[in-house]
């Protein structure tokens, strides 16, 4: 080997070390990189976990208090939850009162201060420095509360925009909520409660654009309508609306997620159907009947000179008389001239009958929907067990429905045998909801009370005693009054799954039977649990 190459080689000493650290300090970059990957996928995975964990125990909030607000149903033994008597006297809000704004607390133990209403200003109100203030109420746009609204994409922050501390216009209910020891506890800090008002807040709509922005809306059972502060009236019910916050605990100077969702409930009221008999079918009377529309619960019936008249049944009440005998979709038919009518409206079934209703106002569907829950399944109820076979199909046409078969001398809950002067049941005994999944044929005196829904086509003969409500989805046929004096106090209501000008869907009345229109039945027929979940959403600014 010659020197000129020895020294070549020299030179080249101490590359392959240099290479080699520069391959170890590259792979340490992207280790480090993968590290700082993995470290940041899993803070947005804990944040994310975070503010679900928000979410959730917000939206837990608001059925907590939904449960607390449970009006009394003292015919099926269940009292009124801690909460209902409370807010049942909300007013509207009101800076100045301190009827219109309730918040239940909820903290996770005796360290845990929850402050809705600081009325610190500027800076101070910063949910960093106080996680649990009410930074959305300035939202909402109560006329009566005075508070600017920083629009879309702020919280309420400074003297304007939150109420301060010092104004009396907030309730804390104690204790509302269970007393809560143990550090796992759903961590919704409070929900606050008050009365819809028919301006819709940042969403700058109304609920009836021809109504006020500051009055009250109202549940008819059916859609949201708007009336004067504290004029729901007897047939509709205040929307609450429940708005509840979460907050998660820190993280050393991480502040927790803070999570807010509204919902709207109201308790649905009693179902009054506008008619002794109101269907939505074509409807054919014969034979012998007695209709009578005056409120069995409020009128009473006496002699006047020689003349009958309908009087209050009790000193200093009203007797109502604004139900119609028959209220139909369709047209009204009869066969004979030995049926008796009692009306306000007149004295034959057309005078005192409202025909052809367009559109019809009831959603019978829907009703049976919300009444079978929490009914007695007569098919799988051991006091009935009804074997209902077929499979429904309610959008054919006609339409089909299961078929419940023949049942005799059936039981549907207590009746007061006092009537028509006293209402009591008998202890022990009550009203009750029923619902029958499919057609039925009832006979041999069927009797009870409360809410009978029958799935399909009812067949009654042979006798019907019924104190409430007979809620139909298809035909119903009535023939035979039985050994019972008067056969339905209360009344039915039908919808028909087909053109109600379909003649061969008539629904059909006779065979001496005696149907009396009672508001005091009726009433029976306000759903049991808590209030109606209307609308439910997370609010966003």
């Amino acid at each position: 080997m010659s020197l000129k190459m020895k020294t070549c080689r020299k030179g080249e000493r101490g590359v392959a070390m240099l290479i080699a650290l520069l391959s170890l300090v590259l792979l340490a970059i992207i280790g480090l990189g993968f590290m700082f990957m993995a470290d940041t996928e899993n803070s947005v995975n804990n944040n994310y976990k975070d503010a679900q964990k928000a979410y959730f125990a917000s939206r837990a909030g608001l059925e907590n208090v939904r449960l607390l607000l449970t009006p009394p149903n003292p015919g099926a033994g269940v009292p009124a939850g801690p909460l209902y008597n409370q807010v049942s006297n909300l007013t509207m809000p009101n800076a100045a009162a301190n009827t219109g704004v309730i918040y239940v607390e909820n903290p996770t133990g005796a360290g845990d201060v929850i402050n809705p209403t600081s009325g610190a200003t500027g800076t101070a109100n910063t949910p960093t420095l106080n996680p649990t203030l009410d930074d959305e109420l300035c939202h909402e746009q109560f006329g009566l509360l005075v508070l600017a609204s920083p629009g879309a994409g702020a919280p309420c922050l400074g003297n304007t925009q939150v109420m301060s501390q010092a104004q009396n216009y907030y309730q804390l209910p104690t204790p509302a909520l269970p007393a809560n020891t143990i550090v796992n506890t759903l961590p919704f800090k409070w929900v606050r409660i008050t009365n819809k008002q028919n301006f819709m807040g940042l969403a700058g709509a109304k609920v009836d654009a021809a109504q006020a922005p500051g009055n009250q809306v109202c549940w008819n059972g059916s859609q949201e309508i708007v009336a004067p502060p504290g004029g729901c009236g007897a047939n509709a019910n205040p929307v609450w609306l429940l708005t509840s916050l979460a907050v998660t605990p820190g993280a050393g100077a991480n502040a927790g997620s803070r999570r807010f969702t509204q919902m709207e409930v109201a308790i649905t009221p009693p179902l009054y159907p506008p008619g002794t008999i109101s269907t939505q079918a074509p409807v054919n009377l014969h034979g012998t009947y007695s209709l009578q529309s005056y409120d069995n619960c409020s009128c009473k019936q006496t002699t006047v000179n020689g003349n009958t008249v309908w009087v209050p049944r009790s000193a200093g009440a009203t007797c109502n008389q604004n139900a119609h005998v028959i209220y139909t979709g369709g047209s009204i038919s009869t066969q004979g001239s030995s049926g008796t009518v009692m009306s306000n409206y007149g004295n034959s079934a057309t005078s005192a009958s409202v025909q052809n209703v367009n559109p019809w106002p009831f959603d019978v569907n829907n009703l049976i929907n919300q009444y079978k829950n929490g009914a007695i399944n007569a098919s799988t109820s051991p006091a009935y067990n009804y074997s209902c076979t077929g499979t429904p199909n309610f959008t054919a046409t006609p339409p089909v429905y299961a078929s419940c078969g023949l049942q005799t001398s059936q039981g549907f809950g207590g009746f007061p045998p006092g009537l028509p002067d006293n209402n009591a049941f008998p202890t022990g005994t009550g009203p009750q909801t029923t619902y029958i999944p499919g057609s039925v044929k009832l006979t041999s005196d069927a009797n009870g009370s409360g809410i009978l829904i029958v799935d399909g086509d009812l067949e009654i003969n042979g006798g019907f005693n019924f104190y409430g409500l007979v809620l139909v989805r298809g035909q119903v046929s009535f023939s035979g009054g039985g050994s019972n004096n008067v056969n339905l106090y209360g009344s039915i209501l039908a919808g028909q799954d087909v053109l109600a000008n379909d003649t061969s869907m008539t629904d059909s009345f006779g065979g001496s039977i005696n149907f009396k229109y009672d508001r005091c039945a009726l009433a029976l027929t306000a759903p049991t649990g808590p209030p109606n979940l209307i609308a439910t959403h997370e609010l966003m600014y």
